[in-house]
């Protein structure tokens, strides 16, 4: 079993991939040797027509069978078993050299021998010597032949034997029998007559047949001297036989040598083939044509043509550099010195083409400062497209020399940078000077000119109906945006931002040392060496900074002097924090999925929290002021002034931003306004000669209760609705305090009457009360008439119209009100007397109707007076 688990492995792991079939297996180790390092001796087919037999030795590393030696068997020539008379486990196999190898045991050894014996009769046509073998082993090599013949004697014994006990009669001998029967017919009656026949016809029969021999002598001589032709026929024969089969064998070898050839013919047309492959590869990678050489020594970088020239001979000269090549392959002479010629052309274009866009770079940065017109329209850089035709030559210049990419980075940086603090302090200047213009206007009562923006590429036409620091604010946001973006877009295409962090260091202080300094690191270089004067000199680290440095140090002037200005409209116009507001979120979710608008919507971003910081110091100034609110003595108070300005910051937050998607936390600074409005107008202190403190209450709730009903936002309704009650609660304590007891003593009578039913008097019972009886009833009943009223009511008016004149919606509010309380309580009145004086037959002599005509009629006078 573990022979035959051998075997099923090493027919697993190794034969049957190479397509071999395993003929037999043995472990052996070298003879006389003291450490026994076995392998295992194989022997195997091949699976292919031509039926190759290999030996082979296998090795066991680790728990995995690794092939060792590979031998042809047309290399064995002698099979030696060491000694033919004792059996021992050594055996000698002779092959480029002799092996001795020992088995396990001489049973090992026989069954390997027994293979090779095989293998030579059957593949290897005898040609191997077997010797100091046992002839025992070699005649059990077929021991299944031996056992085949013993069968076979075996059973032509039990056939014989057969044979003489019982013959049986053949077809031929059956009829001829049957027809003697039928000739005679003493068969049956006398069956001695019939025999004495049978025995004369046999008689006869045997005359005849001597006779015949007799006479057939001759023939039989004939007959053998053509079996002796016969024998010298086939022995002639056996000797072409043999001379083919010995042709055969000579066809067979020469047909192994011409497949041996074969295998050698393939394998050098595979190297020829492979040879070809690298040669191929070799020239194909590394030829660079003259005309890419030439464009690359001497193109002109001021022409477009050239520089699209320039940019398809740096990826080819790229592809010829980065081909992969092995270490064998680098030392060839010729790849070697083509490599050092490329490196050469690398160099020199490097060179050629750093100093041009250094050169364009510093000339665009002392370029001069705009002219600003009146509208504000800031120009974009024009040179963006000059410089964006070498894009793809920066972009190799990246990978190619990241020195040189991070130093034309910081020139562009420093220089560039320059020119945008002096355009944009003359864009500032300009913006200020225009809002001066415009407070000048302002005073002078004219509205400049240019109040209507002209309609440029911007984002947004301020209208006339604006005030001119919002224009100001909308156009300058929108002009900036504009550049920003077209900026930071050219920063990226141009300098690769988008593949990841730039390494440079943008110095704050000195920045225009990144002239002198490319220009000193090239000089060192060029005398250093020729062709990379400007790699890096020095080995001293780089400060890692992402693009959006290199963004910032451009476009960084922006933000502070956007702030500058921002403060100076706040300062003018509170309010214009929210145009300001509106404008840069406008921006935010134009330019929020942009890639290239980073840097202007961190600026908005800025921008709207120096807003929102603006928005929060005016509501504070006001809440502050609301908290200082109090009646003056001598001066009539109204509308409050706090509640005006809180009323002006609602109307214009919603005509700025209520169409806005953002509220930029404007309704929870209305909340917090109103609320301390509200508060405020409860706690209002002081005494004046002209108005009480009730009035102005009652004044300004109800002017803010209106305000927010027209207003009607929804984040606003809970405080409409307090408002509303609030403004409610002091018309009824206004009524009380002016109104208080229109029918007097009659009042007071009334009121005791009603304290009696609450003591559990019955209504029928109170008539006989001494102080409350019929008579004392129609006493207090008689002085209040209808012209008695009128003229009280008609005083009441008059002093609601001092108070609340200048109000005539209020006013009117005020006096439906007291009508209200009027009809109430006349309708009391002529209830309790109906349900306790029933047949007293007291009554007033005025109506409900003509109380609500005479309260109309009084309201008709005045305004007809008015």
């Amino acid at each position: 079993m573990a022979a035959f688990s051998l075997r099923s492995d090493l027919q697993r792991a190794i034969f049957t991939p190479q397509q071999e079939r395993l003929l037999a297996v043995s472990p052996v180790w070298k003879a006389s040797s003291r450490r026994k390092k076995r392998v295992v001796l194989c022997a195997a087919v091949g699976s292919d027509s031509w039926g190759q037999v290999t030996l082979a030795t296998v090795k066991e590393v680790r728990g995995h069978y690794k092939l060792s030696t590979r031998w042809p068997a047309s290399e064995l020539s002698v099979v030696d078993g060491t000694d033919a008379a004792k059996e021992t486990a050594e055996f000698h196999l002779h092959l480029e050299k002799v092996y001795r190898w020992e088995t396990d045991s001489p049973v090992e050894k026989r069954a390997l021998i027994a293979c090779l014996w095989n293998i030579n009769h059957r593949y290897l046509q005898d040609r191997v010597k077997f010797v100091n073998i046992s002839p025992d082993i070699l005649e059990e090599v077929l021991p299944w032949q031996h056992g085949r013949v013993s069968e076979e004697r075996e059973e032509d014994g039990k056939v014989e034997e057969e044979e003489e006990a019982f013959q049986e009669l053949t077809v031929r001998e059956a009829a001829d029998v049957q027809r003697l029967m039928e000739e005679s017919d003493l068969a049956v009656s006398n069956a001695k007559a019939f025999t004495k026949a049978l025995h004369a016809s046999l008689a006869d029969m045997d005359q005849e047949n001597l006779q015949a021999l007799l006479m057939s002598e001759f023939q039989v001589e004939q007959l053998l001297k053509l079996l002796d032709e016969a024998l010298e026929e086939v022995g002639h024969i056996e000797e072409v036989l043999s001379q083919h089969d010995r042709l055969l064998r000579s066809v067979q070898r020469q047909i192994e040598t011409l497949h041996t050839y074969g295998a050698w013919l393939q394998s050098v047309d595979h190297n020829h083939k492979q040879l070809q492959s690298e040669l191929c590869h070799l020239v194909d990678g590394l030829s660079l044509s003259k005309e890419h050489v030439h464009v690359l020594t001497k193109g002109d970088l001021e022409d477009e043509d050239q520089v699209r020239a320039c940019v398809t001979a740096v990826t080819a000269l790229s592809r010829c550099s980065s081909v992969p090549l092995t270490a064998g392959q680098r030392r060839l002479q010729g790849v070697a010195e083509q490599l050092i010629r490329f490196e050469s052309l690398r160099q020199n274009f490097e060179q050629r083409l750093s100093l041009h866009i250094n050169d364009a770079i510093v000339l665009q940065g002392q370029g001069r400062s705009l002219q600003w017109e009146e509208d504000l329209i800031l120009k974009p850089g024009r040179f963006h497209k000059q410089l964006l035709q070498y894009a793809p030559l920066m972009c190799w210049l990246r990978e190619s020399s990241p020195r040189v990419f991070q130093q034309l980075t910081k020139v562009y940086a420093e220089n560039i940078g320059r020119l945008f603090d002096r355009q944009m302090k003359d864009f500032f200047d300009a913006a200020r000077l225009r809002l001066s213009i415009a407070k000048e206007t302002k005073k002078t009562g004219t509205l400049p000119a240019s109040t209507t923006a002209r309609r440029t590429g911007s984002d947004f036409v301020p209208l006339s109906s604006e005030s001119i620091a919002s224009q100001v604010v909308h156009q300058v946001l929108s002009q900036l945006g504009l550049v920003c973006v077209l900026e930071q877009q050219f920063l990226t295409v141009l300098f690769s931002l988008d593949r990841g962090p730039v390494s440079v260091e943008f110095p704050a202080a000195r920045r225009g040392s990144a002239v002198d300094q490319v220009q000193s690191c090239a000089e060192l270089r060029q005398k250093r060496r020729p062709h990379s004067w400007f790699s890096a000199s020095s080995g001293l680290p780089e400060p890692v900074v992402g693009g959006w440095d290199c963004v910032h140090s451009v476009l960084g002037c922006v933000e502070p002097r956007l702030g500058a200005l921002l403060s100076l409209c706040e300062r003018a116009e509170p309010l214009n924090c929210l145009a300001s507001l509106k404008a840069a979120g406008a921006g935010l979710s134009r330019h929020q999925n942009s890639p290239n608008a980073s840097f202007w919507c961190s600026v908005l971003h800025s921008t709207v929290q120096h807003s929102q910081r603006c928005l929060r110091n005016y509501t504070d100034s006001l809440c502050t002021e609301l908290e200082s609110v109090r009646v003056l003595k001598k001066a009539r108070v109204g509308v409050l002034p706090a509640v005006s300005l809180l009323e002006e910051f609602v109307r214009e937050g919603q005509a700025v931003l209520g169409g806005s998607e953002q509220r930029w936390g404007l309704d929870e600074a209305y909340t917090r306004l109103i609320t301390k409005a509200f508060q405020a107008l409860d706690a209002l202190s002081g005494q004046s000669a002209r108005c009480s403190p009730l009035v102005v209450k009652l004044q300004n709730y109800h002017q803010l209760s209106g305000f927010l009903r027209r207003v009607g936002l929804p984040q606003l309704r809970a405080l409409e609705q307090e408002a509303g009650e609030r403004t409610s609660l002091r018309v009824q304590e206004y009524i009380r305090s002016h109104l208080g007891k229109p029918f007097g003593s009659l009042s007071d009578f009334l009121d005791g009457v009603r304290g009696c039913l609450a003591h559990g008097v019955r209504e029928e019972e109170v008539c006989f009360q001494l102080a409350y009886s019929k008579q004392e009833l129609r006493r207090l009943t008689a002085p209040h008439s209808g012209r008695e009223v009128q003229r009280n009511l008609e005083a009441l008016y008059k002093k609601i119209g001092r108070d609340l004149g200048d109000n005539p919606v209020l006013m009117q509010v005020v006096w439906r009100a007291v009508q209200q309380a009027f009809v109430t309580q006349y309708h009391s009145f002529e209830s309790l007397v109906g349900r306790c004086y029933p047949v007293a037959g007291v009554s007033l002599d005025f109506s409900a109707q003509d109380l609500q005509g005479l309260f109309t009629s009084i309201s008709a006078r005045a305004k007809a007076q008015t």
